[in-house]
């Protein structure tokens, strides 16, 4: 999975007329990817460097003429779908509908976006089949960079619903680097160590940043984390973007694991028979093959639906 910027050919990233845009890029991009995307599914999500202002209304003109996107999302919304893959729902959103900071396309689906994911989250959580809820979009619910640190629209109008429903895991990407919460729900944190087991009926979700991918790389206010170097602080500065792109200072003590070099999220799901314990492993790899990070989510599998919508909102 790929949480947006796909390939930078609009380097400007505000989605505006005046953008730098160079086609050429994306033909580098699909070149490199597709050793391994020929045969591995590659599913995308859309960033801020996809509002290709070329292309209008929205600038995801250049996405749709190289990406074959499900179609099951809400009407005027590209990007924005969902999948069943074993026990696991998928779903895939457009954080520019909610962004403060880099409003271009701020609005553009009229709420309808935010109420198609209460639908589908409501849908995937009474499945009897479905046991873990994995929303990937690129700007940051939670992330202490320096450069683009959290996304107040997400805060504000998508994490309600991530805690009404339960939903496990959250992967942004945005910024450049690594970094995990600690679990959270309803704004509050649990200390969640690397090697943790988390419970996310009642524990909360976890939330990844996962943007250390290939492009440049950004930098924390405090000193790295991660396994192996771990080096814990009471608070970290940051700050949260509100409306009219505004910064507002924040010191957050839920950042446990922070690194700034390149690395990929690997996700590891073991199905369990009905009743028993199904986990969810998270492992943070360096490109050296390193594991820096990893973390357990665990649920009850298989049951039903009405006892795990209340567990998902008790």
């Amino acid at each position: 999975m790929h949480a947006g910027d796909l390939c930078y050919a609009d380097s400007s990233d505000l989605g505006l007329p005046a953008d730098t845009y160079d086609p050429r890029t994306w033909d580098q991009f699909l070149a490199q990817t597709e050793p391994i995307a020929a045969s591995v599914p590659w599913m995308a999500s859309l960033g801020n460097h996809d509002m290709e202002a070329l292309y209008s209304p929205n600038g995801y003109g250049g996405q749709l003429a190289r990406w074959d996107f499900p179609d099951n999302g809400p009407v005027q919304s590209e990007g924005v779908y969902s999948f069943i893959y074993g026990n696991v729902g998928v779903i895939s959103l457009d954080p520019n509908d909610v962004s403060f900071e880099i409003p271009a396309n701020l609005g553009y689906t009229g709420g309808a976006q935010t109420k198609w994911l209460d639908n589908r989250l409501k849908f995937l959580r009474e499945q009897d089949d479905v046991d873990f809820i994995v929303v990937f979009f690129h700007h940051c619910a939670y992330s202490t960079t320096t450069a683009h640190a959290s996304e107040g629209g997400v805060r504000n109008q998508w994490v309600p619903l991530f805690d009404k429903y339960g939903v496990d895991l959250v992967i942004n990407g945005h910024n450049h680097i690594y970094e995990r919460a600690d679990v959270l729900k309803g704004g509050k944190s649990r200390k969640t160590p690397i090697g943790s087991t988390v419970h996310p009926a009642t524990d909360g979700t976890t939330y990844v940043t996962a943007g250390a991918a290939g492009r440049s790389l950004y930098a924390f206010a405090v000193p790295d984390s991660y396994a192996g170097h771990v080096n814990d602080v009471d608070e970290v500065p940051s700050f949260v973007w509100a409306a009219g792109a505004v910064k507002v200072t924040e010191n957050v003590t839920w950042s446990r694991v922070r690194y700034t070099g390149y690395s990929f999220l690997a996700v590891d799901v073991k199905p369990a028979d009905h009743g028993r314990t199904t986990t969810l492993t998270l492992r943070a790899v360096t490109e050296s093959g390193d594991e820096i990070d990893r973390v357990v989510i665990a649920r009850q599998a298989g049951g039903t639906a009405r006892q795990r919508l209340n567990d998902a909102t008790a």
